[in-house]
């Protein structure tokens, strides 16, 4: 009945879409009507779903936080005041959204979106506990920021997906060489970043995490993708949240770059611990079995 319902909504939506999208095609040079197919099949029903779901959380977090999202308007309507508008927010939000929305495997996004919510939160009340940082609302930590952590988990797992599609074929030799010269080095340079905390437990525990995941199994490819992708886009979030003051870290830098690769290596840690509940559930779904059988 539900799936009969969304088809009813959404068929006329998805044939829509098509038929701009042939149209849009028509327009396009043969060089880049390959790869632009490429991308438009990543884009299906499940697709309108997650617009619908992201519209329903952007909306949410618009009316319940609207006390800290709309600053004192000083500006006339008319003429839109176009260069006094910061339109580098919403274009990250623009982009991650579009990623989010492209080639949804539900069961590996839901669980890669959960672990990246849970993780968000542990790793903003180490840093704002501990001062690395605070936001203007100085809420330790602030809940309107949480929603933003899986929407990034997962605009990085789409991001890492095309990077492993450019990066050439490399053996496993010098995968584990780069593996070796991105991901160890980076746990050693964050934690000089975060040694003037290094006496309180939450960041002692933010250290052996890190360790956990150097430790754990790993695709040294995979992790590469992940770890450079995550670093891009978290330049853009670092560089427009430490830019207009709404969070600071203690350094004062804008943005602090291990900040910049931390977003990285934690969705390097998110993908481990999606792959985690993939065993925890393989393993309790066996169990179901062999207790019915």
């Amino acid at each position: 009945m539900a799936e009969a319902l969304l088809d009813r909504v959404y068929g006329p939506i998805g044939a829509v879409c098509e038929r701009a999208w042939e149209a849009v095609r028509g327009l396009l040079p043969r060089a880049v009507r390959g790869p632009a197919d490429v991308i438009a099949r990543g884009y299906d029903r499940k697709s309108l779903y997650a617009v619908s779901a992201l519209c329903v959380m952007y909306g949410f977090v618009a009316v319940v936080f609207s006390d800290l999202f709309i600053f004192q308007w000083d500006m006339p309507l008319w003429p839109v005041p176009w260069s006094r508008i910061d339109f580098l927010l919403p274009a990250i939000w623009w982009f991650m959204s579009v990623l989010l929305c492209w080639r949804i495997v539900p069961e590996r996004d839901l669980s890669r979106a959960f672990v990246g919510f849970v993780g968000g939160l542990l790793i903003e009340s180490w840093g704002t506990v501990t001062v690395l940082w605070h936001y203007y609302t100085a809420e330790r930590p602030p809940i309107w920021i949480l929603p933003a952590w899986p929407v990034a988990a997962l605009a990085i797992d789409r991001i890492a997906f095309f990077l492993d599609r450019a990066l050439p074929a490399l053996g496993g030799g010098s995968l584990r060489l780069l593996w070796w010269l991105s991901l160890p080095p980076f746990v050693a340079w964050m934690t000089a970043f975060v040694a003037p905390t290094g006496h309180d437990w939450a960041t002692q525990l933010a250290f052996l995490g890190m360790l956990v995941v150097l430790a754990l199994p790993k695709d040294h490819r995979e992790d590469l993708c992940i770890f450079w992708g995550g670093a891009m886009l978290g330049w853009f979030l670092e560089y427009w949240g430490t830019s207009r003051h709404c969070w600071t870290y203690y350094t004062k830098e804008v943005p602090p770059m291990q900040a910049v690769f931390a977003h990285g290596f934690a969705s390097v840690a998110f993908a481990r611990g999606a792959w985690g509940l993939k065993i925890v559930g393989a393993r309790l779904t066996a169990g179901n079995r062999v207790s019915n059988a």
